[in-house]
């Protein structure tokens, strides 16, 4: 105990020592580059951008992120329900860190984990760009199970794109070529895995890998118009195509448009999405054995006025979202609007909007956010009927901004994980070492409410960038006595920091307050009883600490290290599945 309060006291020293710095540090005229990407706790909700899943966010064409950041050891999944984003993308926005023309990265990590990264491109093209980005990231270590078995539990990510955008008269053409493949393995058991595991078919994929592939192709077409009375487009299409080693298959395609009219004081937007997805050996319900191959198809338009002042904007309207298939039709009309009021400094705004949407719960899209779900299982659909949200965000002084928000949310089917168990048999009121566990995940829906107090606070210098942030959460549910793995709050912070002009540090903990776990018993459609209730666990919360830093040696050339899962623990993210240990990370990246 004495050792795990010494490592969390000088992870607070680094941090606090970052920010001590910035004061007294000499200014540097050039800003230290940074990236932020904040992943946090799924939330049954979506946020103004985020719509029913009409054709995802193109990637950025020209934007050179060179440095790509690829942490293994804590969470290597996501935690589920993130809302699919659609929303005008930005590709064609020029943001280059580096003025060179690529770079490649690699090094390799305690529990066999090599890294790789390359990135090559045109900067300083003046009509396009061209790109071709690659990335490997993979694991052989072991970890140890809350039962006490320690087990082999790889994983790897792999992606390749080729890219590019050229400038006509009047219009700019982005394209992009990508190709992912993943694996994971099916490992996790949350009590001693007994000998007869393999030869148990309630416990199918145990120590089994599944192989995620998806190929897509991207192309989009923006207006360079700028003066009123121009119709301003961005309109895109997406051909993709997955598949896993299950033998699950999704064809997609999908169309997104976004039209502006300027007309005086008022400007006239029509957002519209159509995705169309065919799934192949899935099954909405996981007891029944019987797979079919669904299509559905998605259609959204939200049509809005944009008025807009120096002080105060306004902007309002409504959201059409159907969705149609071969299982069954759904439509919805949504409230869509949002009032920002700001002071005449322009240091401080007020906000408040209400929103809804009818989310498609694609497979390729729940295969991505929890890698160890039932992989025949097709997911429903999800209806945010009303998102009332609002706050207060500015900036108190120079480098110190921050955001107070509130968002209450009413959603119709929404999702939950949960583990299905069996009663081993001869056992009359079994304990929790008397069931068998199904480690690949099924979902139960019910209909929730969720009120979510955050808060973010960002401090910003030339030698410092310092992220506060969390979220406070309530909930109500219709049937279920709890929502599986929401957890009640949820609190992290981030610190990239300059030591000296070849010397840049970094620092991050993340906290994840405690979640309910849900165990539903499986029983044949066949058997007239009802099965017994479910039961209902606490998880300890899950507390994730990683520091690193990065050594200027030469101007193109950069050493770094890392270590992440700092204290060494082992949570479990899933229910049975327990996280990689501390691990060790040391590399190299070589500019031109």
């Amino acid at each position: 105990m004495t050792q795990r309060y010494f490592i969390i006291q000088f992870f607070l020293l680094v941090v606090v020592t970052g920010f001590c710095h910035s004061a007294f540090a000499q200014q540097d005229t050039s800003k230290m580059n940074q990236q932020v990407e904040v992943v946090k706790a799924y939330r049954p909700s979506v946020s103004k951008a985020a719509k029913i899943d009409l054709l995802p966010e193109i990637s950025d064409t020209t934007r050179f992120r060179p440095d790509l950041n690829y942490q293994t050891s804590s969470h290597p999944i996501t935690y589920g329900f993130q809302s699919s984003v659609l929303k005008a993308s930005n590709q064609f926005q020029r943001e280059i860190n580096y003025p060179g023309y690529g770079k490649i990265s690699g090094g390799f990590g305690t529990n066999f984990t090599p890294f790789f990264d390359f990135f090559l491109s045109n900067p300083n093209s003046i009509n396009g760009t061209f790109g071709v980005q690659m990335n490997h990231l993979s694991s052989q270590g072991k970890v140890k199970l809350k039962g006490g078995n320690e087990i082999d539990a790889p994983f790897s990510y792999n992606k390749a794109a080729i890219f590019g955008s050229y400038v006509l008269d009047g219009v700019t053409i982005a394209s992009e070529l990508s190709y992912q493949r993943d694996m994971n393995r099916f490992f996790g058991y949350p009590i001693a895995i007994p000998a007869t595991i393999m030869t148990n078919t309630f416990v199918k994929y145990f120590d089994q890998n599944q192989l995620n592939q998806l190929g897509y192709f991207d192309l989009s077409v923006k207006s360079n118009a700028s003066a009123n009375g121009l119709m301003k487009f961005n309109t895109g299409i997406r051909l993709s195509y997955f598949n896993t080693s299950t033998n699950q298959v999704e064809k997609g395609i999908s169309f997104k448009g976004d039209f502006i009219y300027d007309f005086g004081a008022f400007s006239g937007k029509l957002n519209t999405g159509f995705e169309h997805f065919e799934t192949e050996n899935v099954t909405s319900f996981s007891d029944f054995p019987l797979l079919f191959s669904p299509k559905n198809s998605w259609l959204r338009l939200s049509p809005t006025i944009l008025f807009k002042r120096d002080l105060f904007s306004f902007e309002g309207g409504i959201t059409l979202c159907s969705g149609f298939g071969d299982m069954s039709t759904k439509f919805g009309i949504y409230p869509n609007g949002i009032f920002t009021l700001n002071t005449a400094m322009k240091n401080l705004s007020l906000y408040a909007g209400v929103d809804g949407s009818l989310q498609n719960n694609n497979y390729s899209k729940i295969a991505a956010e929890n890698r160890w779900i039932n992989p025949t299982l097709e997911v429903n659909p999800t209806n945010y009927r009303y998102i009332f949200y609002g706050g207060v965000k500015g900036k108190i002084a120079a480098p110190l901004a921050f955001n107070l928000g509130i968002k209450y949310t009413q959603a119709e089917e929404q999702y939950f994980y949960v583990t299905k168990i069996e009663k081993i048999p001869g056992t009359v009121d079994p304990t929790l070492n008397d069931l068998s566990y199904n480690n690949a995940f099924d979902v139960v829906y019910d209909n929730i409410n969720t009120l979510d107090f955050s808060g973010d606070l960002t401090y910003t210098t030339s030698d410092l960038f310092l992220l506060l942030s969390g979220h406070f959460y309530s909930y109500s549910l219709r049937n279920l006595e709890s929502a599986p793995y929401l957890p009640d709050f949820t609190l992290s912070g981030s610190a990239n920091f300059k030591v000296t002009d070849k010397i840049k540090a970094s620092a991050e903990l993340l906290f994840t307050g405690p979640r309910n776990i849900m165990l539903q018993y499986y029983y044949p459609p066949y058997l007239s009883s009802l099965p017994p209730p479910p039961i209902y666990l606490k998880t300890d919360a899950m507390i994730e600490a990683n520091i690193g830093a990065k050594y200027q040696f030469m101007k193109n050339l950069e050493f770094m290290g890392s270590v992440e899962n700092l204290l060494n623990r082992k949570d479990e993210p899933w229910y049975g599945y327990t996280v990689q240990g501390i691990r060790f990370k040391l590399g190299a990246s070589f500019s031109f």
